[in-house]
Parts: C-alpha cells; structure tokens; sequence
C-alpha cells in the first residue's frame, strides 16, 4: 500500500502542507517532483492512500485540510512579494525609475537585501511582456516577475538547495 511521506518541518521538501501537529505532508520532494496531489484522499493518522474513498474522519484529502484550516502551504524557502501600487496598466521607464527607491526600501524594510539590478532586469523584461527570475547568490534571495500582462510585481524567495533548478537567472 502506497504512504503518504511525513517531514518534521517545512526545510525536509520543497512543498508541503504542515498539519497543527507540526508534521509536514510532503507535495513535492526535495527533487522538486510532485508526490501528492491536493485531492488524493489517506489516512491522516496511518499516511496510508485511499485511493477513490470519500473525505470524512480519519481519510482526508489536502484540499480539505486547507478548506478547514487543519492545514497551511509551506515552503522550504521564505517568500515576500511587492506588488506595485501604481498598477493601471503599463508602467513606462520614467515612472519606475521613480518608483525604484520606494520598491528597494520596502524589499530592505523586510529583511531583504534586493539590488537595483535584480529590480531593473525583471522590470525590462517585464517591459517587453516575458516573464523573468533574477538569482543572487551574495545576497541569499530569487526574483520572479510574471509577463507584462501582469501587474507589476516581485516575488521574492530566499535560495534553497531543493529549488536550484528553477532559481536561476532568465528571461523568456
């Protein structure tokens, strides 16, 4: 019979889910390969998979934990956004540049230490509609920034060994 695998705490998988017991239901390993999907229902207390039984008592799927709050999403890495308040649309140059300091300050008020240069490449290609990630290995952190169809904004997380291969620096 198929388990469930249990961590101790967030850093033991990339993704996860951590049950009020402290106990971590591991979503993705630290391989970053999927090993449980949100809707496959086990036994909480055993780990054993359910396959096609229905939530209720002990058998629970991970949607429902996080439905019920019995659950949260965790991540083996820290994460903070800045979502860009002056989204109504592009942002042309002019306007980021004066914007910049307020973004660095918000990122370094939070503990972070993010670069002009993090900010600018994201910001010219979110420009030109590509989504982009910027690596810093001196200061510790990745930055994402979806495609300009989206608001503007920076997702920062902090460098972790299970996540090297998507915290890197691209354009695309």
């Amino acid at each position: 019979m198929n388990k469930v695998r249990f961590v101790k705490d967030r850093h033991g998988c990339e993704r996860g889910v951590q049950l009020k017991d402290g106990r971590v239901v591991v979503v993705c390993d630290e391989h970053s390969n999927l090993v449980l999907r949100y809707d496959v229902p086990f036994n909480i207390n055993t780990g054993d998979i359910c396959e096609g039984a229905p939530v209720g008592g002990d058998v629970v799927d991970l949607n429902h934990l996080l439905e019920t709050g019995q659950g949260q999403d965790v991540f083996c890495y820290d994460k903070f956004d800045v979502n860009v308040k002056e989204n109504h649309g592009f942002i042309a140059r002019k306007t980021f540049e004066k914007i910049l300091p307020g973004i660095l300050k918000e990122f370094r008020d939070n503990g972070y230490n993010v670069t002009e240069e993090a900010l600018r490449h994201n910001y010219d290609a979110w420009e030109i509609d590509s989504k982009s990630g910027y690596r810093d290995e001196e200061n510790g952190y990745h930055l994402f920034t979806p495609c300009g169809c989206n608001p503007l904004a920076f997702r920062l997380t902090t460098l972790h060994p299970f996540s090297e291969d998507w915290q890197i620096t691209y354009t695309c």
